[in-house]
């Protein structure tokens, strides 16, 4: 008679065989995840612990990275609003860095949704005292103050402000305001000495406008001699001003 047990050995071998080819790719799929490692800690009974990196600032995916690397989960909560971090990015974390965990434990992370933001009203025209008001109504506070020249605005008049009117900031953000200094000036030539034909020319050469002609007689200088000016020679003046002039009759 033939023993029946003989049959079931073979079996038994392609048993085993099978589940060490199935529990190989299980491992290895278990090892491309980076979950091999804290896995393996639960099955030896050991109480593997891992250090919790920062993940502040960081995307989410970044720090779902990094964690994953060091067999740690992450877990986000709740967005919270915070201007100190990018929106989007991680405000906040719990365990908090360095903290010795058990691997496989997870991270919960809160991403900030960013702080309320206010445009820079548009203060151009207004004078200082206004404008600063105003801006400080509006939650923002006043940066030292610039000068620039303009043709059309009264001195002491915003005409512009830094960032521009309409820009989106954070409240308590700083404001610059630009005011007006009057028109651009150069110093005004001189005259004297001159014959009035050409100062006449050069009065108009440098921008600037012939005022009243005034006669008078000298008979020490030659005639059609510039012998004054107003005003004077080198005094700063604006395009368009009006120059006065004496001349020596002929």
């Amino acid at each position: 008679m033939r023993d029946r047990g003989a049959g079931s050995v073979p079996a038994a071998i392609v048993t085993a065989m099978i589940t060490s080819i199935v529990m190989f790719f299980v491992l290895h799929a278990l090892e491309q995840k980076g979950m091999l490692s804290f896995l393996g800690a639960g099955w030896s009974g050991g109480a593997t612990t891992v250090e919790v990196p920062p993940i502040l600032s960081m995307q989410p995916e970044q720090a779902r990275e990094l964690l994953k690397g060091r067999g740690l989960l992450l877990t986000l909560s709740a967005e919270r609003e915070n201007t100190s971090y990018a929106a989007g990015t991680v405000a906040e974390q719990n365990p908090l860095p360095g903290s010795q965990v058990q691997a496989g434990s997870n991270v919960q992370a809160a991403l900030a949704r960013g702080g309320k933001q206010v445009q820079v009203p548009a203060l151009v025209g207004l004078k200082k005292e206004e404008a600063l008001r105003q801006l400080v109504a509006a939650g923002f506070v006043a940066a030292p103050e610039k000068e620039a020249n303009s043709e059309t605005a009264p001195v002491g008049t915003v005409v512009d402000t830094q960032p521009a009117p309409g820009t989106p900031l954070k409240p308590q953000s700083q404001v610059t305001l630009v005011l007006s200094s009057g028109p651009s000036t150069k110093p005004l030539p001189k005259l004297v000495g001159m014959r009035v034909r050409a100062a006449k020319e050069l009065i108009e050469q440098q921008g600037f406008k012939v005022g009243k002609i005034r006669y008078t007689y000298d008979n020490h200088r030659d005639g059609s001699i510039v012998l004054d000016q107003k005003p004077s020679a080198g005094a700063p003046a604006p395009a368009g001003t009006l120059v006065d002039l004496i001349v020596n009759e002929d």
